[in-house]
Formats: structure tokens, sequence, C-alpha cells
């Protein structure tokens, strides 16, 4: 490392469109092979960074994040199986559901990696701003950050749930995302808490009630159904119903007809009716058909 800092510093390295070739170069050759002038910090950039495998605690890890005043936190963990992403901008979950940002016309196909998570916790004036989340791909080096940790799904989901429950509705709400896709982890009842905490931001509440619903299990389906029948705030009864009417069709069409029918907030039970529409299960098209034409 000290070779090419020196080299940096006595040479006028010649770089101006090619940095990226850094990233599969030999940094020595790719300095010498430039085309205009980069500064030791860019030569720096063609150097992978280290990633320490942490055996940490979830406390350990939250001190760690803590200690951070200004900058970020990366992470590094298993992904649940079937959950895959371009390292960059989106990535797949287990249902074939896609989730990030495209880039307009597709010219050149995406490998979907099969992980690990890759997490960033963005740090401001000692407060978690945001979480952003990542799936496949590698690190990249970041002038005056720290070493991504790999850690632990268990440890990982510890930390991000903490998040969840304290931070910035931006924080909280991302936060909610990369926990879900986590390896062999099951954070479904510390979600469902947030989702009743009326305390807590009702962004992060609806997005809680939305990843809900991508979780295994008849409890899930009879959770989601509770809080559509709970009192309390309509928009995170609505989410509930929505992310009932993702489950399988097994689950979805009988907890969604029985809302229809059954649910007292008039505007819900139009909620449930509409996503029973988007189904094409035959319990759902008949019990439409009976409902549009007045038979009992």
């Amino acid at each position: 490392m000290n070779t090419v800092m020196n080299f940096a510093m006595k040479i006028p390295i010649r770089i101006a469109m090619n940095i990226p070739i850094c990233l599969q170069a030999n940094v020595m050759s790719c300095a010498r092979r430039s085309i205009g002038y980069v500064t030791a910090a860019a030569l720096m950039a063609c150097v992978a960074p280290t990633v320490v495998k942490a055996q940490t605690s979830v406390g350990a890890l939250e001190d760690r994040i803590a200690s951070v005043r200004d900058g970020v936190v990366r992470l590094e963990y298993p992904a649940k199986a079937g959950v895959c992403g371009d390292g960059q901008n989106w990535f797949r979950t287990r249902d074939g559901s896609s989730y990030g940002r495209g880039n307009g016309v597709k010219y050149v196909e995406s490998v979907c990696e099969p992980g690990p998570v890759r997490v960033v916790i963005e740090r401001k004036e000692g407060i978690t701003q945001d979480v952003r989340t990542f799936v496949g791909g590698k690190w990249a080096t970041l002038a005056g950050a720290a070493d991504p940790l790999i850690v632990s799904a268990e440890v990982a989901t510890g930390a991000l749930l903490n998040i969840v429950e304290r931070e910035t509705t931006k924080a909280a709400q991302h936060a909610v995302i990369a926990l879900t896709i986590a390896d062999g982890v099951q954070p479904w009842e510390r979600l469902l808490k947030v989702v009743k905490n009326e305390s807590r931001p009702r962004e992060v509440r609806q997005q809680a009630v939305f990843w809900l619903g991508d979780a295994a299990g008849d409890k899930v389906t009879q959770t989601l159904e509770s809080i559509a029948y709970d009192p309390g705030d309509r928009e995170v009864r609505e989410q509930a119903i929505f992310a009932m009417s993702r489950r399988p069709d097994e689950e979805a069409v009988t907890s969604l007809l029985r809302m229809a029918e059954t649910l007292p907030d008039r505007q819900l039970r139009k909620t449930a009716i509409f996503w029973l529409s988007r189904s094409k299960d035959p319990r759902a098209l008949a019990w439409l058909e009976r409902a549009l034409s007045g038979k009992p």
C-alpha cells in the first residue's frame, strides 16, 4: 500500500475517463497507462476494501454504529433463499417481486446474484439518517470509511430492528426492508409490535405491515387479519389488507372474502373487495359475480 501511495505522490498519474479500469487491473499498470491527472485518493479507489468478519453481538454492533457521528457503517450478512440482486440498483425476493430503481432502456441484461445482503447505515450528527440495502455485487472503496463488517443474520437483524423501533422515519422504513431479507430469522413478532405502536410514524408502521405479508406461516395470516379488524389508523389497516392480498391464494382469498363481508368499516370492506377483484381464484370470481348480481 505504501508503494502505491509513494508512486501516487511522485508521478503525475494520467486518468480521465477510465478510472473504472482500475477496479479490474493491477494498480501500478493501471496508473502508468492512464490519460489525465489523478490524486492519490483516486488511485486508492483501485484497491479493494478489506472486509472484516466480526464475531460480535447486537449490542457491540450498536456501539459500533453509535461511534460513527458522521459517515457510514457497512454490514454484510447472508440473504434469505431466493433473494438475489444486481449489487447496485435492485433486488428480487423469493416470490419474484423486484425492489429498487431501473435505469430506463435495458441495453444489458443484469445478473441476479444470490446474496449476500449489503447494508449501508448512513449517519449524520450522531443520528442514523438512512439505511440503504443492496444484494450481490462487491464493496467499493470509500475514502475515510471503516472496512465493511461481515456479521450473522441474527446480529444484523437485531441491530436493524432497533433502528425500526427507535430511529427517524426514513431510516426506520428502509431498515424494515433490510432485515426482512436476512437468512433464517423471524422478526415478525417485533415488527407486529411496531405496527401496533401508535407513537411510531405511520409510514414506518405501514412498511412493517407490508413486509409482514412476505412472511411464511398461518400465524402471519391471523396477524394481518387482526390488524385489519383492530380499531385505529385506517391507512395502516388498509395496508394490512393489501399485505394479505400478497399472500398465497389459499390464504389470501379466504381471508379477503371474510373481510369483504364482515369488516365493520365500509371503506375497508371496499378495499378487501378491490383486492378480491384482482385475484383469479374461482372463489373470488364467484363471490364477485354474486355481489354484482345481487344474489345471496
